[in-house]
């Protein structure tokens, strides 16, 4: 059964069966984010600024 996930900023489908290491996770203020690529972790965290 595949799962998605979708990027927090783009909104992108990001198959769940992957590896973890292939998406870009990152905790901000104690909850755990999860994009598709580093681009959009970064503009995640200057919005959240």
């Amino acid at each position: 059964m595949k799962g998605f996930v979708k990027c927090e900023v783009c909104k992108a489908e990001i198959p769940t069966d992957k590896c973890v290491f292939a998406t870009h996770q990152k905790v901000i203020e104690g909850k755990e984010h999860v994009f598709c690529c580093a681009r959009c972790a970064e503009t995640f965290e200057r919005k959240k600024k």
